[in-house]
């Protein structure tokens, strides 16, 4: 389960933030020149304290971050620098040697770096804050958003029931997309421009699980909820009419192992909710959290999992309905009961 912190990761001796510039440098001998001997300096450089960030790069794990390109100058003797944040969270260690250190932010409000410079025993010998604020970013229009995480797509084609049509090229934020009953992954992916956009912001959340691939069952089916053509849907238009929902059969990791929503999702007691059941340890486990995470960061409005009903049973179906917040079991899905074995507890499954 990810942890909200606010500082999230550092990335060190790699390129400076486009939006920052790459204009000094993590020094060793600076200072006034007014120093005593063996005295230790530090000053944080960059950022300027009280500058304010917008979340309009791409992160490492395929977040929207502010890039800080964090710089300092030290003098006198010392091993090495740490940083560290408000709550005292170690986030890593910094080479004099190195040139650049990027620090990225991917929560909104206020934030504080604090720089130690450490002696050879590990001990703290000089310390510097700077504080900063970071925004979300103010994209227009859903193609903006789409252009802050770097996807690539055409508008288009026309189909009836979708507002905003966009051909998105694979891979989607560093995900590959690929139709269940095919071996190849998508080369592109038809769907409304808001499905396109919650697939890339659902990214990171499958980045940071080491997922590569997603492998799905179809977004666009012009239909009414149970079968039928709009617009005589007595149940309902179906999100997949506005190519605003996606069945997803299931993720394969980097080294190769897929987890099936069929085959490895054990289906919840329907006194117990989704995402407070527990969970047997293994894929059930991965893929409870993994779906129950991507609902809480309120990407998805609807999700259906295999405890909705026996049409579940192969696939989440995750879609946009507005106005609805919705993951739950339901009654008339097949359920595996526990059952005592030999004193193991075990799931079996019923009808």
């Amino acid at each position: 389960m990810r942890e909200m912190g606010s500082i999230v990761r550092f990335l060190l001796g790699i390129t400076c933030a486009a939006v920052l510039g790459c204009t000094g440098q993590i020094t060793d001998g600076g200072g006034t020149g007014d120093e005593q001997p063996g005295e230790v300096t530090l000053e944080i450089t960059s950022p300027a304290d009280g500058a304010s960030f917008v979340r309009e790069s791409v992160g490492s794990q395929g977040e929207l971050v502010a890039a800080l390109n964090l710089q300092v100058e030290t003098s006198g003797p010392i091993a090495g620098l740490r940083v560290e944040s408000a709550s005292g969270a170690d986030l890593g260690e910094l080479s004099l040697a190195e040139l650049n250190t990027i620090v990225e932010l991917d929560v909104d409000g206020g934030h504080t770096l604090t720089v130690v410079a450490v002696d050879a025993n590990g001990g703290a010998v000089a310390t510097e804050s700077v504080s900063v604020t970071v925004s979300a970013p103010a994209a227009a229009s859903c193609h903006e958003w789409l252009d802050l995480y770097n996807l690539s797509y055409e508008l288009g084609p026309t189909r009836q029931g979708v507002s905003d049509p966009v051909t998105v090229t694979t891979p989607i934020n560093g995900i590959v997309h690929r139709y269940s009953a095919n071996d190849t992954p998508r080369d592109t992916f038809f769907m409304d421009c808001s499905l396109a956009l919650s697939l890339a912001r659902a990214a990171s959340h499958l980045r940071r699980r080491d997922i590569i691939e997603l492998v799905d069952m179809g977004v666009y089916n012009y239909r009414c909820i149970g079968g039928g053509t709009p617009p005589d849907c007595p149940n309902g238009i179906s999100q997949h009419a506005y190519a605003k929902g996606i069945d997803i059969a299931g993720f394969t990791t980097s080294d190769g192992e897929y987890y099936s929503v069929n085959d490895d999702w054990v289906i919840d007691p329907d006194s117990e909710p989704t995402c407070a059941a527990p969970t047997e340890a293994g894929k059930d486990e991965f893929l409870h959290e993994l779906i129950c995470d991507i609902k809480a960061d309120g990407i998805w409005n609807i999700v259906l999992t295999p405890n909705f009903n026996a049409a579940h049973r192969n696939h989440f179906h995750v879609d946009l309905t507005t106005g609805s917040n919705f993951i739950e079991s339901r009654a008339n899905a097949p359920r595996r009961r526990r059952t005592a074995v030999g004193g193991v507890s075990v799931r079996r499954l019923h009808p």
